[in-house]
């Protein structure tokens, strides 16, 4: 494989699919699971086998500890139920070290901490691996999971894989979660490349949403790119270049560099309202998910949040907030639009989306299962802890509370119920208006009953596709069939907005923030859009272009 210490070598260029556009250059850094890395192992002396050993029982009464107050919390506010999968884990962690492997391993083979856990847990893994029946295979998941946690504290690593990353790195996956996009910075992370991931997938949209460069769909890439590569990643066209030549590298370079004199333009206008040509205004706010956002949302003129998630507030914890704890990590996010308008969802967790302190049981189909409401009614007092920190909040600056994943009418009212209910106890006269989420085609077509028990709508066009066309948004294999703009989409967005009525309405889906498809936006009846940051300069730019009238024609 070609290497940037390696001038003569042949650059190497692949093709595959673009996530998220933009264009990105720096240094390779694989990434691998804890358990799986190429750990150096250090032989040890005889006298030093003690030493190691009381490093493995540190790391275990931090691992013990580390479950027992996660039991604790998720029994709070999910279930004891919940809550027992952690105890579980307790007593599999009490098994594995009472059963003097450690001891053995590190006698017979006098290697590091380290080496010594992750062969005995690999061990137990593949001995319930082996084994028929699908509560063994959940047991070696759990084993694994058990072994991740003792590794990162034996090594003591924060559970934020990614603090430490160099700038200009060129981050390159086998998968991409929503929980690992969460904490990247643009400061550091210059691009991603992730052998899989689908164009419609939560991690996908966090990553356009953050604006890092992405692409995908490069089957063995981490057995072509070695860590430290040089790279050179066109999102635009959904190609790298690894080891490019000097001659390759300038191109690119003028290439970033027009692209970011376009940028400054466009935020030179961006904090000007957006009024089409005939004068019609459309506000064009920001989906927001970190603190990182909030600084683009506001030098890229956002006229307010039309969404934000608070799911990155609980994917880069290992434990659930309290009231308290998630109250102090939206203030900051939430503060700086005092003045503007901030629609504040609740937690849309489940699908691709998996909490590490919520081990919910395995769906054949989890797109079609618990997810969103649905799983907010099943566990009340989630939502009450989110209510009383979102509420609290409303105190002291205006906001909108949204509830994800309406699909009867029978959802919206039942947590209404919840909502009036915790205003109540928190002594408020004054309400939050309150909103839900159309995001399937049974809520778009179903409009008129559930407009009866809100004060606002938001329409979220990336599920919105996924149920009409059935095509997963996280399957790469059936990308091509994830068209937000197909003509079923936008026949159902036309019913929403007439049976909205004047009902304040968003569009907040990705669709929002396609230039392409803006004519055809505005000309069903959308005068207020919510999308990513780095997209409003141009989106703004885009509708002072426009003609109401020439678009409905």
């Amino acid at each position: 494989m070609a290497t940037q210490s390696d001038p003569l070598a042949a650059e190497v260029k692949l093709t595959g699919s673009s996530i998220a556009p933009g264009l990105g250059m720096g240094t390779a850094r694989l990434a691998g699971d804890v358990a799986e890395s190429h750990h150096a192992v250090r032989r040890i002396e005889p006298h030093e086998v003690e030493p190691e050993l009381h490093r493995i029982r540190v790391a275990f009464d931090l691992t013990r500890t580390e479950l027992e107050e996660a039991a604790r919390r998720v029994e709070e506010q999910f279930s004891a139920e919940l809550g027992e999968i952690f105890r579980a884990h307790a007593m599999i962690l009490e098994s594995i070290f009472s059963s003097q492997e450690f001891v053995r391993e590190l006698r017979a083979s006098l290697v590091d901490a380290e080496a010594a856990v992750r062969r005995v847990f690999r061990r137990w893994q593949e001995k319930f691996q082996s084994l028929q029946g699908e509560n063994f295979r959940q047991r070696a998941d759990d084993i694994a999971d058990i072994g991740r946690k003792v590794l990162r504290h034996l090594e003591g690593k924060d559970s934020d894989r990614w603090k430490t990353l160099p700038a200009d790195s060129v981050l390159v996956l086998r998968s991409l979660l929503p929980s690992d996009v969460v904490s990247l910075s643009q400061r550091r992370v210059a691009a991603i490349v992730v052998e899989s991931l689908g164009h419609g997938s939560h991690a996908a949209l966090l990553a356009r949403e953050k604006s890092i460069p992405t692409v995908a769909n490069f089957p063995g890439l981490l057995e072509r790119l070695r860590d430290g590569d040089e790279v050179l990643v066109d999102a635009d066209r959904g190609a790298i270049v690894i080891a490019p030549h000097a001659g390759t590298r300038a191109e690119f370079e003028e290439r970033l560099r027009r692209s970011r004199a376009t940028l400054a333009y466009l935020i030179g206008v961006c904090q000007e309202p957006a009024h089409t040509l005939d004068g019609v205004l459309v506000t064009v706010e920001a989906n927001l998910g970190t603190y990182d956002d909030v600084a683009l949302a506001l030098n890229n003129g956002a006229d307010g949040v039309g969404l934000l998630r608070i799911e990155q507030l609980y994917l880069s914890r290992d434990l659930p907030p309290t009231p308290a704890e998630l109250l102090d990590a939206l203030r900051p996010i939430a503060t700086p639009f005092r003045d503007l308008p901030l629609t504040i969802r609740l937690l849309d967790i489940g699908g691709d989306k998996p909490a590490v302190f919520l081990r919910l049981p395995a769906e054949t189909n989890p797109a079609l299962g618990q997810r969103g409401v649905r799983l907010l009614l099943e566990h009340p007092q989630l939502v009450q802890t989110q209510l009383v920190a979102v509420l609290r909040l409303a105190q002291e600056q205006p906001i909108r509370v949204l509830v994800p994943m309406i699909t009867l009418e029978n959802d919206v009212q039942m947590i209404r119920e919840l909502f009036e209910n915790a205003c109540t106890e928190l002594g408020l006269n004054q309400r939050p208006a309150f909103g839900a989420m159309i995001e399937t085609p049974a809520a778009a077509l179903n409009v008129t009953a559930i407009a009866k028990h809100v004060d606002f709508l938001c329409v979220g066009t990336n599920d919105l596709t996924q149920y009409t066309l059935a095509v997963s948004r996280d399957d790469a294999t059936v990308s091509r069939y994830f068209l937000d703009s197909h003509a079923s989409v936008l026949r159902l967005l036309g019913i929403v907005v007439a049976d909205a009525g004047a009902l304040p309405l968003t569009l907040c889906g990705e669709l929002a923030g396609r230039e392409e498809i803006l004519p055809q936006l505005l000309a069903i009846g959308f005068r207020s859009l919510s999308l990513a940051p780095t997209l409003i300069p141009g989106i703004k730019e885009r509708i002072r272009s426009l003609r109401i009238a020439a678009a409905t024609e």
